[in-house]
């Protein structure tokens, strides 16, 4: 399925933007309070703040400065952008995107560039091959809603679980436990927060971790050649996004940083710089 129709089934369901969250993106949208030659983004470590950093290196975004503030903690990105403090973020997927906003009641955050995948990988470091996980075995997974689903359908392509609905007809934001249909090996799900999920493998009580590409990599993993198990590269709807608010959707140096992101030399840099692990959505040529 393509990502495109996936982000539409999404926005379908995205509620309506309260009078609240209106008045509140309208007031944020006037108060950034930077210059406008700077763009202020929030981004995750790795690898969007280092895509970041080689595209402002390169030179290619003129008199664009970037001033970007890492992902840390529990300082939710999104709030962020419809709160003014930012002006856009670099972070998330479509499935994640349209989620938020339908759980906030907020529709004014919009995608402008489609960048790469961290395609998410099953990782243990009790076990080395998928058919080793014993029955019992707890398996950790992400917290967040359609992170936690998207972990579920890995388990199943895995062949470790039966899901109840097709993967292509599934609402990730609606699926949990209970649309685990067939668990032979009666696995037991852990919820843990995307950052610390690589820092459990080494509980004694977990036998493996679903992870994140980029928390894969700020771990030491090489997802390429550590995951037991990795998801499809090929029609997955989870590449990350370059996000601002509707309004600033055309501000000239969103528009420059969007071209940097998915222009051919961005591609290859990625390619270059990490082997697999992260895979460009756009052509390098």
């Amino acid at each position: 399925m393509s990502t495109g129709r996936y982000f539409s089934m999404f926005l379908r369901r995205t509620a309506a933007l309260s009078a609240a969250a209106l008045l509140s993106v309208g007031l944020a949208a006037c108060s950034t309070g930077s210059d406008e030659d700077t763009l202020t983004i929030s981004a995750s470590s790795t690898p969007h703040v280092e895509i970041l950093e080689h595209i402002v290196d390169s030179g290619v975004l003129g008199d664009v400065e970037l001033d970007i503030k890492p992902v840390t903690g529990e300082i939710d990105p999104n709030e962020l952008l419809v709160a003014g403090d930012v002006q856009a973020n670099f972070f998330q997927h479509a499935p994640y995107l349209a989620d938020w906003q339908q759980q906030k009641g907020v529709s004014d955050l919009v995608s402008v560039a489609d960048v790469h995948l961290e395609p998410m990988g099953l990782y243990s470091e009790k076990v080395t091959a998928v058919d080793q996980i014993g029955d019992g075995a707890s398996i950790a997974l992400p917290k967040d809603t359609t992170n936690f689903a998207r972990g579920l359908y890995l388990l199943e392509s895995a062949g470790l679980i039966e899901m109840d609905k097709p993967f292509d007809d599934a609402d990730l934001s609606v699926i949990t436990q209970a649309n685990v249909e067939a668990n032979p090996k009666n696995l037991k799900f852990v919820e843990i927060e995307r950052p610390q999920l690589a820092r459990n493998l080494d509980d004694p009580q977990i036998t493996a971790a679903i992870i994140n590409s980029n928390y894969a990599i700020e771990a030491g993993l090489i997802p390429a050649e550590d995951a037991l198990f990795s998801e499809e590269v090929e029609g997955n709807p989870f590449s990350n996004l370059f996000v601002v608010r509707s309004a600033d959707a055309n501000d000239p140096g969103v528009e420059a940083l969007a071209e940097a992101l998915v222009s051919p030399e961005t591609a290859a840099w990625i390619e270059e710089n990490y082997s697999g692990s992260v895979v460009p959505v756009n052509p390098t040529n």
